[in-house]
C-alpha cells in the first residue's frame, strides 16, 4: 500500500502568509527633529530700566578777595570763614528711568562660544540731588567773638542720555540660553548744578548793613568712560530673544565753580569766595531688553 504525502502550504490554506517577520513590517518614518536656533548674525531691539547712583558732592570754598576800601583788619577772618562756610560733602543717591534701542552683530563659534558688538542710547527721566545742606562757620574779626556764616546749599546731578559700543563674550549653556560679560566704550550728556544761601549774623547787633548772599551755578558736558557687565539672553523664539543686563559704567567728575560775593551797606563788595563742587558720573545699570534677529 502506497503512501501518499500531501503537502498544504500556509499559503494556500489561508490565502496568505498567517505570519510576518519584523524584517516585513512597515516601518514609521522618525519625527523630524527641531532645528538648533542659530545665534549668528545681525540683531537689534528695546531695553527698559534703571540707573541708579551711590556717590557724593565735594565742595571746597577757596578765598578770593576782599574789598581794599573796607575794614581790612577782619579780611583774613571774614574770608576765611566764608571759604569754610562754603566747604561740605554731601551724600547723593537715587536713580533715574531708561530707556532705548540697541543693535549689534553675533558670530556662534564652535557651536558653544558666541562672539559678537553691540551699541545701544538710551534717554533718562529724572535727577539725583540733595537740598538743604546746612553750612555754618564762626569767625570773630573786629573781636566780635559769636560771628558767624550760616546758610544752606543745594546740589543736583543728571544724564539726560547714555551709550555704550561693547564687545560681547557668551556661553550657551543650552542651545536657547546664552550667558555672556560684555565691556567696552561709554558716553553721556552730564549735568551738574549747584546753588546756595547763605547769611552772616551778628549776635546782639544790627545785621541790616549786611546782606544774604545767593549764588548758583551750573556745568553741562559729553563724558566720555568706560561700562563692564554681564547678561543672560533666551531665545524664546526662531528670531526673538529676550535679555536681563547689568551694567557699571563710569564716565569721570565734572566740576561747577560758584562765586559768592558779600554785600554790605546795600551795594558794596565786600568778600568773596569761590564755591568749587565736583562729583563723580558713575552708576549701575539694571534693564531688561527684547531683541529680533537677522540671522
Amino acid at each position: 500500500m502506497k503512501k501518499v504525502i500531501v503537502a498544504v502550504t500556509a499559503a494556500a490554506l489561508f490565502g496568505t502568509a498567517p505570519f510576518a517577520f519584523a524584517a516585513d513590517m512597515p516601518v514609521k518614518a522618525p519625527a523630524p527633529m527641531a532645528a538648533l536656533p542659530s545665534w549668528t548674525g545681525f540683531y537689534g531691539g528695546f531695553n527698559v530700566g534703571g540707573a541708579f547712583v551711590d556717590g557724593s558732592f565735594n565742595t571746597t570754598g577757596t578765598p578770593v578777595s576782599f574789598n581794599p576800601a573796607g575794614l581790612n583788619l577782619g579780611a583774613p577772618a571774614t574770608l576765611n570763614a566764608l571759604a569754610v562756610a562754603l566747604t561740605s560733602n554731601a551724600s547723593r543717591s537715587g536713580g533715574q528711568f531708561i530707556g532705548g534701542g540697541q543693535f549689534g552683530y553675533n558670530f556662534q563659534y564652535n557651536s558653544a562660544w558666541v562672539l559678537g558688538f553691540e551699541a545701544d542710547i538710551q534717554a533718562l527721566g529724572g535727577s539725583v540731588g540733595t537740598s538743604n545742606v546746612p553750612t555754618i562757620s564762626s569767625f570773630a574779626p573786629f573781636g566780635f567773638p559769636n560771628n558767624s556764616y550760616g546758610g544752606t546749599a543745594s546740589f543736583s546731578e543728571r544724564l539726560d542720555y547714555l551709550g555704550t559700543v561693547r564687545g560681547r563674550v557668551g556661553y550657551l549653556a543650552t542651545p536657547n540660553l546664552l550667558a555672556y560679560g560684555t565691556g567696552g566704550l561709554a558716553y553721556g550728556g552730564a549735568h551738574l548744578g549747584s546753588s546756595y544761601s547763605i547769611q552772616e549774623t551778628f549776635p546782639g547787633s544790627n545785621t541790616s548793613i549786611v546782606s544774604p548772599i545767593f549764588g548758583a551755578g551750573s556745568a553741562s558736558t559729553t563724558a566720555v568712560g568706560w561700562t563692564a557687565g554681564f547678561g543672560l539672553e533666551w531665545m524664546f523664539a526662531s528670531k526673538w530673544s529676550a535679555k536681563f543686563e547689568y551694567l557699571y559704567y563710569d564716565l569721570g567728575s565734572l566740576q561747577v565753580s560758584v562765586p559768592l560775593t558779600q554785600v554790605v551797606f546795600v551795594t558794596t563788595p565786600w568778600a568773596t569766595a569761590l564755591a568749587q563742587t565736583s562729583t563723580r558720573f558713575d552708576g549701575s545699570i539694571v534693564r531688561v531688553g527684547v531683541n529680533y534677529h537677522l540671522n
